[in-house]
């Protein structure tokens, strides 16, 4: 696993992140959706598995659930996984909130 740094530190990521609004990043070729919550902080693959919809215009609903604008599918923040089992899960990444900063998984 690669770990890519992101923030500096999680008081940095929390001030850059609004709270409960995607914020894409690219790195190199993948674009990638991070989420602040009162949860924590998530990080997803940018696009809808169920028709490829931008997840950077979806929201976070009260169930820490991100919903995609296009349809209304459902996922599980905490694992990707799609509420009502009519799409493929939504790929989570892995994140380290560590002391000298917050880091992404990539494999």
């Amino acid at each position: 696993m690669q770990w890519v740094k992101l923030f500096n530190s999680k008081q940095e990521a929390e001030e850059r992140l609004e709270e409960n609004k995607p914020f894409t990043v690219a790195i190199d070729a993948l674009r990638i959706c991070l989420l602040r919550n009162n949860s924590g902080i998530f990080a997803f693959k940018a696009y809808c598995p169920h028709a490829g919809a931008s997840l950077s215009d979806a929201f976070c609903n009260a169930n820490n659930e991100i919903v995609c604008p296009l349809h209304g599918y459902r996922f599980e923040l905490r694992n990707g996984q799609e509420v009502t089992g009519h799409s493929d899960e939504l790929y989570i990444y892995p994140l380290q909130l560590l002391p000298d900063g917050v880091f992404l998984g990539l494999k």
